[in-house]
């Protein structure tokens, strides 16, 4: 599989014919294993792949072009790095965002950037009629320094659980609400570490997914952050001790796991962190049967370039913190990720829409794009 060190490419020992872009290099499937867990093999040993992904083993992820008056979140005044979407019970999505401020004078700057994540990110929460957007901000849920949001319905309670890290590089709090995000508990520490990327299951307990660091990958690696798993015994309690056994050899951060139609389970994550670059093919995509036992990850599952439905498109820096959004019966719906390093263009005033607001290089904002259908 793809890898990054430096600069260039290399392959780790478990290529398997996906070296390079495995959408080229076909092979005859003999289980839905064979198909990222994300299609069926067919009896002629091909696989059919569900409407989100693609790909001779349907493990690159299939978007829908991006509406431009639909950006997902792009406020006027802050940048933002990520987000988690819940559906209320009043048919509006509801987001819950990195909201990134200004260090100096916050009052009078706009959209300052990535750069301050560490110390002056918050979480805010927005909210649209439609998945994609256009979110309209309605208020802050969490002062700096919250970061990276992840909110999740109780499949046993209904409760929300808005998960996020309280500094930097954790820990990892979480707090409930039992109306639907009006009110919220007091934030309590869950986890030592960082990235959290949870999942409730039916009979209240939950499962951690997390990002650590220093972790013994197989070589050659270009980071030593990888992706481990907790369990959390009961939803309304602190998590198990971490382990920081690495649930596969490559290294990654960002995890979020959801359960598909099938009740299989896939990860998304940023395959490509901190040192690895270039990044352009960060997304990381890796499937299991049981949510314990998992593939090694296809890297380039998704890139860093947002077509768009004009037949126009741009080619970011980074695209992280992926999140998806599914319905009802757990058919992935729409992607949520932190974007920047577009062109300026983007930004361009005499565009409609938020996209105006967007200005180039450090600044970012919280993509929602929809799946394939």
């Amino acid at each position: 599989k793809e890898q990054f060190k430096g600069e260039g490419e290399y392959y780790d020992d478990t290529c398997d014919d996906k070296c390079v872009d495995g959408r080229t290099t076909a092979r005859k499937c003999t289980s839905d294993m064979d198909c990222s867990l994300a299609g069926v093999c067919s009896p002629d040993g091909k696989c059919e792949c569900d409407p989100w992904t693609e790909g001779p083993d349907c493990s690159y992820l299939k978007f829908a072009p991006v509406d431009k008056s639909r950006l997902g979140y792009l406020n006027e005044r802050h940048s933002s790095w990520g987000g988690s979407i819940v559906q209320g019970s009043d048919g509006m999505y509801h987001m819950f965002t990195s909201e990134i401020l200004c260090k100096d004078d916050p009052d009078a700057r706009k959209r300052c950037g990535l750069n301050n994540w560490e110390t002056h990110s918050r979480i805010a929460r927005a909210m649209s009629a439609n998945i994609d957007g256009p979110y309209r901000k309605t208020g802050d849920v969490l002062p700096p320094e919250h970061h990276n949001p992840s909110v999740h319905v109780s499949p046993k309670t209904g409760v929300w659980h808005l998960f996020s890290i309280s500094g930097p590089t954790g820990p990892i709090v979480r707090m409930v609400s039992s109306n639907e995000g009006k009110t919220w508990s007091v934030p309590m520490a869950v986890s030592p570490r960082q990235n959290p990327g949870p999942l409730l299951h039916d009979d209240g307990s939950a499962s951690l997914f997390y990002r650590a660091d220093g972790m013994d990958l197989p070589s050659p690696t270009c980071s030593d952050e990888g992706i481990s798993f907790v369990r959390c015994p009961s939803e309304d309690g602190p998590c198990d001790a971490p382990n920081d056994d690495p649930i596969f050899g490559h290294t990654g951060e960002d995890p979020s796991v959801f359960v598909d139609h099938r009740g299989n389970y896939h990860m998304l994550f940023n395959a490509l962190p901190y040192k690895c670059v270039p990044k352009f093919r960060q997304g990381g995509h890796s499937w299991s049967i049981d949510g314990v036992t998992w593939s090694e990850p296809r890297v380039g599952a998704f890139d860093t370039t947002v077509r768009f439905a004009d037949g126009s498109s741009v080619e970011c820096e980074r695209r992280e913190r992926p999140q998806m959004v599914t319905d009802r019966d757990g058919r992935p719906a729409a992607m949520v990720s932190g974007v920047t390093g577009c062109p300026n263009a983007l930004g361009d005033a005499s565009l409609d829409g938020d996209g105006r607001f967007y200005k180039g290089a450090d600044d970012c904002f919280t993509l929602v794009q929809k799946m394939n259908s």
